[in-house]
């Protein structure tokens, strides 16, 4: 009887093992990868085609600008039952990138497209019922249609997963209050997610991540409707960046973001969708209490072959939470802190006047960027590229992402602003090129690619 019992429970063990052993190997051979969806492209529900390249251009950066009102830092703040306010400095609808994913199961299956944001922590949507919700045009998730909705509970002994969630009537409560004004509170849920697989058309589902379920949110603007919600790829456990770990993501994910106005498809890929081809470099991530983005070293700036020789610490994170160099694709162009803007300016201007070229009024053509000059196609021959010295590589920004050419004025202007806080690589000078974020090593890798080419999921 003693050897039965004991024959049937390591039986029951190497059942439980190759299990284990299964859904680990059926993780690991997931594949995922998002759609991104450029909210000036086609393929954005908030598309406008009577905008022009230069307009939308325009409208993208005025729309980044916000991003920078302030360093992106944690403030604890009480209010109300004692609810941290969680305080990003972004504005919530105002990003570049949307992707598309369904939340729940059976009848409660919605689709949904989220602001994509590697500044955030905490992915959410509208949810019922609503106290107060903005207006969208997808439907508000109802967590009552979808048998596989679960609020994340709380105790005493069995507190929520971080300090700034606060344990109210056993549910853990956020709020999120953003540099504009906007905000947005909830419980912290789980539920199914849907995203688009690699292998056809169809839907990848993941079970159980971690979202918030937001019951009140308040937008300061228009959004026309989108997004409904924000998906998060911060450097927190509730990011999805952290979260697709378990589910075959392998802690990386990445992108290649085409050209400003090319009409070409790119997809966010998870694991072992990214492929990094030719000479990949890479750079330590810098991690930093209570902040989301992915801080990186930079060293020093070249403008063509003329290294500028910033002196040491003009890039470096300060004990007040200003300064630091990091990647943002919410962020339109690259911002760079006003000391270091003013003497990138002043070597351009100097070398364009050495080649005879005329700089022009920037209000005058009605543009938000700060140097510009005449243009002829002649001198696209004579534009310089930048260099960024980071920890351990070398950053090269071609001269197509480095000025903004406006034919229609016949005007050329460097694609940079100044600003007071810190320094971030936007968008326009990340494109064609791969970012890998590497989470478990806590490093950054990045190579040259044709980005219009990235088309298959």
């Amino acid at each position: 009887m003693g050897k039965d019992i004991h024959s049937y429970v390591t039986f029951l063990l190497l059942i439980c093992i190759l299990l284990f052993s299964f859904e680990t190997i059926e993780a690991s051979k997931r594949i995922l990868s998002f759609e991104l969806i450029y909210r000036h492209s086609p393929r954005s529900p908030v598309y406008n085609p009577n905008l022009t390249d230069s307009q939308c251009f325009e409208e993208s950066l005025r729309l980044s600008e916000n991003r920078f009102l302030q360093p992106n830092n944690v403030e604890s703040m009480l209010v109300g039952h004692e609810i941290t306010t969680i305080r990003p400095s972004i504005i919530c609808y105002q990003t570049l990138y949307m992707v598309f994913v369904t939340i729940g199961t059976g009848n409660g299956t919605i689709g949904y497209h989220l602001n994509l944001d590697t500044g955030s922590h905490l992915s959410w949507t509208q949810c019922e019922p609503c106290i107060n919700c903005y207006v969208q045009n997808e439907p508000y998730f109802n967590p009552l249609q979808s048998p596989s909705f679960v609020d994340i509970s709380c105790s005493d002994q069995n507190p929520c997963p971080q300090s700034y969630y606060h344990c109210i009537n056993s549910h853990c409560h956020y709020q999120i209050v953003y540099i504009d004004g906007s905000h947005t509170s909830g419980t912290l849920s789980k539920d199914t997610f849907g995203f688009h697989s690699s292998h056809g058309d169809h839907l990848e589902f993941i079970e159980g991540l971690v979202f918030g379920c937001s019951h009140d949110t308040h937008l300061i603007g228009d959004n026309h409707g989108y997004p409904s919600g924000l998906m998060a790829l911060g450097l927190t456990e509730e990011s999805f960046a952290r979260q697709l770990i378990n589910h075959g993501s392998q802690g990386r994910f990445s992108y290649c973001l085409p050209p400003i106005g090319s009409n070409s498809i790119s997809f966010l890929r998870f694991g072992s969708n990214i492929v990094q081809r030719g000479s990949v470099q890479t750079t330590p991530i810098v991690p930093i209490q209570g902040v989301f983005l992915y801080f990186i070293t930079l060293n020093d700036i070249s403008v063509g072959n003329k290294r500028l020789g910033f002196e040491p610490g003009m890039f470096t994170r300060k004990p007040n939470g200003s300064g630091g160099f990091y990647v943002d694709s919410g962020a339109f162009i690259t911002h760079l802190i006003t000391p270091a803007f003013e003497r990138v300016k002043k070597e351009l201007r100097d070398y364009f006047r050495h080649k005879k070229l005329v700089e022009v009024d920037p209000q005058r053509y009605m543009t938000d960027l700060k140097l510009c000059w005449l243009f002829q196609p002649s001198y696209e021959s004579l534009m310089p590229s930048m260099t960024l010295h980071l920890q351990g590589a070398q950053m090269h920004i071609m001269w197509r992402q480095l000025f903004l050419i406006r034919r229609e004025k016949g005007i050329f202007c460097i694609a940079m602003l100044p600003q007071d806080s810190s320094s971030v690589l936007g968008a326009y000078q990340q494109a064609n090129t791969r970012f890998t974020f590497d989470l478990l090593q806590s490093q950054l890798a990045f190579n040259p690619e044709n980005c219009e080419h990235d088309s298959q999921p």
